[in-house]
């Protein structure tokens, strides 16, 4: 016996073949049934789109087909393509369009919640530069995807981690957390404090012959970390021992409280 529902498959969504004089009640029925019993081959987390071919349809019964098809499979049919003759080229056309769509909204609400010059809502991130007479205050620890200049101020509860030019004025493990750390693709600061120590940048400027400024160029391609240690703070290159070490003390700080 010939099935009154065939439904055809390709990566895009479904072509469905129904019969042309079962009742509508009965073809409804049939459908629902037909799904239900393939849900497991199915992805259903991306949308897709339909075509209903073989018979004439209102657009109530159409609706209808569609309601049926979601409710005992979950397929999230985002289109419905009319038409005797569909194909996958028509199918990829549609949801192509409507994938698009998703990303620009998903991009929007990326952009809207994560806006440059603005603290991500979790307080952990700072996208821009940082400029003179601009600060930031939060409660953990912050990475900043861009530089500090002359004049910015960062206080953190926890420690700050620059990817760019660190030239102002940072406070990390405020107010007392001498166990917090700075680290910055460049590090020029004007003043470093974490926890309750200090350190200032020294007054007096190198002067900028050419060997010094080899050298200068050489060392600012170098990431730096900037730690407490026998009450003092340490600039230094960050390496793989550093960082080893910076880890460890941190820990045996933590066990200690």
């Amino acid at each position: 016996m010939k099935s009154s529902v065939i439904i055809k498959g390709n990566k895009y969504g479904f072509q469905i073949v129904l019969n042309p004089t079962l009742p509508f009640e009965e073809l409804l029925r049939e459908v629902g049934n037909k799904f239900k019993e393939s849900t497991h081959f199915f992805d259903l987390n991306k949308p897709i789109a339909v075509s209903f071919t073989g018979r004439e349809l209102t657009s109530g019964e159409q609706n209808l087909l569609v309601d049926t098809i979601s409710e005992n499979s979950g397929l999230n049919i985002s289109c419905v393509i009319d038409g005797a003759k569909v194909y996958e080229t028509q199918f990829a056309k549609v949801l192509n369009e409507i994938r698009e769509e998703e990303k620009k909204e998903k991009k929007q609400q990326e952009a809207e919640s994560f806006p440059e010059n603005r603290i991500a809502k979790n307080g952990q991130f700072y996208r821009g530069t940082l400029r003179s007479g601009q600060k930031i205050e939060v409660d953990g620890s912050i990475v900043i995807l861009g530089d500090i200049n002359p004049g910015a101020q960062i206080v953190a509860g926890g420690n700050v981690v620059v990817l760019g030019c660190l030239k102002g004025t940072v406070h990390a493990g405020y107010p007392e957390d001498n166990s917090a750390f700075v680290a910055a693709l460049m590090m020029e600061p004007m003043q470093i404090q974490i926890g309750s120590y200090i350190a200032r940048s020294p007054d007096q400027r190198v002067k900028n012959t050419k060997k010094n400024a080899k050298k200068k160029n050489r060392q600012e391609l170098l990431a730096k970390l900037a730690f407490v240690e026998n009450d003092s703070i340490f600039i230094e290159t960050i390496t793989r021992s550093l960082i080893a070490k910076s880890v460890l003390v941190n820990e045996y700080k933590g066990e200690q409280r």
